[in-house]
């Protein structure tokens, strides 16, 4: 099978499978394990013809340091070695849906965004009429997944579609559908959104003062409109000892100091594999004490950051050189509609993974798909000029 042709499945499988009905139907609960498998074996038998160098190189440090941190996690055995395994599984998750996406490259025909993009949107309408709760404006519903689609569906349209005014508006409407049950991120993220859709004209260069006002306002807006929560959780909420998710923060940031410099290891704190398999750091640090992060508490996986821990303050260090080195990358891309998706999945990343964790779930495939495509912008901008010469 084709590359397209196999990413056009894999895109349509993905998005009703893997985040609308995922949480509802039992028999998906390890579809995106399947899928996430699936793309990386497909990869390993086209990438000898497929992608650049660096790439591929950038690629296989990343699964050396993931050995790394494997045996390291095991001879630490702070949690069990099951533990190790299925944190694993959901580390690598993100990263090989970028890697594997950017070696493949899929180049697709109107055709095929066409079925992608409808795709998307029967999923995104389809879940709101599954769940007419989010339509009763009393009910008082919060659900994440609406605006995950939502934007990844905006953005999807946005970038498949020609660059027109009208597109950009029906972009936004569709991004808009996810204010019917909105989560206070979200609408961070909708802010994101009318930002580099609407007025970013330009590539940003980031040593110009211009740039640091265009983010700086843009950062007060999202916190004008998110500041209700962001102070309850971040501001306030830090110095109450009995709230979980800011003690997840604040505990994170001792276990950088008392674990230095690799962390305790994987499946240890703040991912499902500490959940499922109650780690021990929660009793360490007396969390188990705290609503939400006892045996089996909803809050103990409830965001990301603080899962950077795990891995010390070197695997802080490591990703953070991997966002540098993708912000390079996107900042180089010429063309302006992959150039402003780039960014917003970014962004919209950023934002999420504050309160969700949803970049180590099935639910963050989807931003990690469309980055990647962004990031195949140029070379297949070279491509089609070569073609035509």
């Amino acid at each position: 099978m084709s590359t397209n042709k196999f990413y056009t499945l894999f895109w349509v499988v993905y998005f009703p499978l893997c985040i609308a009905f995922y949480d509802t139907i039992p028999a998906l609960q390890y579809s995106d394990e399947l899928l996430t498998l699936i793309l990386i074996l497909y990869t390993a038998g086209k990438s000898k013809n497929k992608g650049n160098k660096h790439i591929k190189k950038e690629a296989g440090i990343y699964i050396s340091l993931m050995v790394f941190y494997v045996l390291y996690s095991l001879i630490m055995a702070v949690n069990v070695p099951s533990a190790v395994w299925l944190d694993l599984q959901q580390q690598v998750r993100p990263y090989s849906i970028i890697y594997c996406t950017w070696i493949l490259n899929p180049q697709f025909t109107r055709k095929q965004k066409r079925l992608m993009l409808g795709t998307m949107i029967v999923t995104l309408f389809s879940w709101i009429i599954y769940h007419p709760q989010t339509l009763d404006a009393t009910a008082e519903a919060e659900f994440p997944v609406l605006g995950q689609l939502a934007i990844c569906t905006g953005m999807a349209y946005y970038l498949f579609t020609k660059e027109t005014r009208v597109n950009r508006w029906i972009a936004l409407g569709i991004v808009l559908t996810g204010m019917l049950a909105p989560k206070f991120k979200f609408m961070g993220e909708v802010v994101c959104f009318v930002a580099m859709i609407f007025f970013l004209k330009k590539r940003l260069n980031f040593r110009s003062p211009k740039t640091v006002i265009y983010f700086s306002l843009l950062v007060t807006v999202i916190l004008f409109v998110v500041w209700q929560r962001f102070d309850a959780y971040y501001v306030t909420g830090l110095s109450n000892e009995n709230m979980a998710r800011p003690m997840t923060y604040k505990t994170s940031l001792q276990i950088l100091y008392d674990y230095f410099p690799f962390g305790p290891g994987m499946g240890t704190f703040a991912c499902n594999a500490a959940w499922r398999y109650y780690s021990p750091l929660y009793y360490e640090y007396n969390l188990n004490e705290i609503w939400g992060l006892n045996k089996g508490g909803g809050f103990i996986c409830d965001a990301f950051y603080p899962v950077l821990s795990q891995f010390g303050i070197v695997g802080v260090i490591l990703f953070c050189i991997f966002w540098k080195r993708r912000l390079t990358a996107m900042n180089a891309i010429i063309d302006m509609r992959y150039y402003r998706v780039a960014f917003l999945t970014f962004f919209c990343l950023a934002i999420e993974q504050t309160a969700d964790s949803s970049w180590l779930s099935g639910k963050g495939m989807g931003y990690c798909m469309l980055l990647a495509l962004c990031l195949n912008a140029n070379r297949n901008m070279l491509l089609r000029n070569s073609a035509n010469h």
